[in-house]
Parts: structure tokens; sequence; C-alpha cells
């Protein structure tokens, strides 16, 4: 009885990680459809979609923890508004490079990359030793996002932007990387709802000067306040919410495989939608990309094991 009841607990929660992986993959696509059918920049609706998820989180943070909701000492909630800050800053990266690299290229880019990157601050600062594995996956990323940047076709706006998005992508990705490392000082001292009910706030009041020189209206077509309350609502906070209930019966190093699939979805669909093509190369670029992912994720150091827990596009 008690392995029947493990073996369901197992299957749930591997379920829930799928869904992970299928709702994050999406991101890109329904950034993209704002852009296409809205005068939305990527500015504006990042700001918007954090400002959709922000009391969502304090809700349900003040349901889960009640008075105890800001209980932390000074550093702690230092760190939680810095990396509310470093969140919104790397979506709005994210989305930027969709606009200009289009939806495959930048995904792929902005969340396989960011593990090769942690496996390297791990060896930098934390005197973790450079292994064979981790020099293959660095080989692995560094070739594939080579091979993704020279195999565009159809993604980007088409006029001479591939270079910024590309910056973009890798702005992304050392947004991610930096996110895991510092986000590892809280683990284990604080519910998780405590940080994304107190950075998420913070991030959207530190980006809100940005839209000084933005045209923020209130007039968008039902579709794009569909696809906003979407971006808001689904893979903001019900994929996160379905992460943490899948790693509590499986490990991160599962969690990181099985969410490999959010770049898989998200160029499936670019393909479907957008006619993006990444081409042979692009292809084994993207290949190599996620491989590098599983190298790690096989035998990785513990801050690479957890990068999928904080690789929040969502």
């Amino acid at each position: 009885m008690a392995a029947t009841t493990g073996l369901g607990r197992h299957r749930r929660a591997f379920a829930c990680l799928v869904g992970t992986g299928v709702i994050w993959g999406t991101i890109g696509v329904a950034a993209k459809l704002l852009y296409r059918h809205t005068d939305l920049d990527a500015v504006t609706v990042t700001w918007l979609r954090a400002l959709i998820a922000s009391p969502i989180y304090l809700l349900l943070a003040r349901r889960a923890l009640g008075s105890d909701l800001f209980r932390a000492s000074r550093r702690d909630r230092g760190i939680m508004v810095g990396l509310g800050v470093i969140l919104i800053v790397y979506q709005w990266l994210y989305l930027a490079a969709v606009a200009r690299l289009g939806v495959s290229s930048a995904t792929l880019i902005s969340l396989c990359v960011p593990p090769v990157l942690v496996a390297i601050a791990s060896v930098a600062f934390l005197g973790e030793r450079l292994n064979e594995r981790t020099i293959a996956a660095l080989v692995g990323a560094l070739v594939g996002t080579a091979l993704l940047v020279g195999s565009q076709s159809g993604g980007g706006e088409g006029n001479g932007s591939t270079t910024v998005g590309v910056l973009l992508a890798l702005g992304c990705a050392a947004g991610i990387a930096c996110h895991v490392l510092v986000s590892r000082s809280l683990a284990g001292r604080h519910h998780a709802l405590r940080p994304l009910a107190i950075g998420f706030p913070s991030g959207v009041i530190a980006f809100t000067p940005l839209l000084a020189g933005h045209d923020l209206t209130l007039r968008v077509p039902v579709s794009g306040w569909f696809l906003l309350l979407y971006l808001g609502i689904v893979p903001s906070v019900v994929a996160y919410w379905l992460y943490q209930r899948g790693l509590q019966d499986l490990p991160a190093t599962t969690a990181s495989i099985v969410t490999l699939l959010e770049p898989l979805i998200a160029a499936v669909l670019a393909w479907a939608i957008f006619d993006e093509r990444l081409g042979a190369l692009g292809w084994i670029g993207g290949v190599l990309l996620m491989g590098s992912i599983v190298v790690l994720s096989l035998g990785s150091p513990a801050a690479v094991q957890q990068t999928a827990e904080d690789v929040a596009l969502a």
C-alpha cells in the first residue's frame, strides 16, 4: 500500500513538472502575439505582467503565512527585494530578445546557458572544481549558442537586430544565473512564497520609472488583455506553484531535465504559429544547449541542480 502511494505521488509530481515545462514554453509565443496585435513593447508587457502577478502572490503568501509574511531579517528582506529586481529585469531582457531574435533562439539561449554560467560561478566563487563534466557542458553550450546565432531565419524583426537580440538573451541568461546563486542564501530559511511576495512588488516599483518614455495605454484589444492576464497568472503563478509541488516528491536533478520541455515547446509553437525555422544547424545548436543541461544535471554541483527552481521567465 505504501509503495502504491509513493508511486502515485511520484507520478503526480512528474505530471506537475511536465505541466510547468509546457506552460513556461508558451511565454515567448504569448509575448510575440502581443507585439503583433498591440502597441505594447517589452518594457510595458513585463511591467504589466509583474503587476498582475504581485497581488496574487501577496494574497497567497498572506493566506499561507498570515502575519508572518514579512517576518525576516533586514538582510534577508534586502536580498528578496534585490531578487525581485533581478527577476523583472531578466524577464524584460527575455521579452526584448524575443522581439529581435525570435521565440526559439531567444528561449534556448536564455534558458540553456544559465546552468553553465552557474557551474562556472560555482567554481570561481564557491570553490567547486571544474571537472570534465562541467567543461564538456561549457563547450557544448558555447558551440550550441554559436550555431543558433548563425542559423537565424524568420524569427526576429529582420532589421539587423540579431546581434542585439543575442546580447539581450545572454543578459537574460546572466540574470537567471545570478538569481539562482543569490537565492541559495535564502534556501531553507523561508517559505517559498515569501521571496516571491516581497520580490514581485519590489520589481514592479523598481521598474516603474522605465515607463516614463513609453506609452502606457489601457486601449488594448480584448485579445491583448487576455494574453496579459495569461502571462501574469498562468506562467507567473500557476506554473511556479506546479513546480514547487513537483519538487516535493522529485529531486531537482529530475526537475531540471523534465523542464527542458520549455525550450522544446517554445520552438515547436514558434514554428507552428510564426513559421520560425531554426534550420539544421539551429536544431543541432539547440540540442547541444539542452544536452549541456542534461550533462550538468546527471552529476552536477548543488548550485547547478537548483537552476530549474529559479529559471523564472515565469
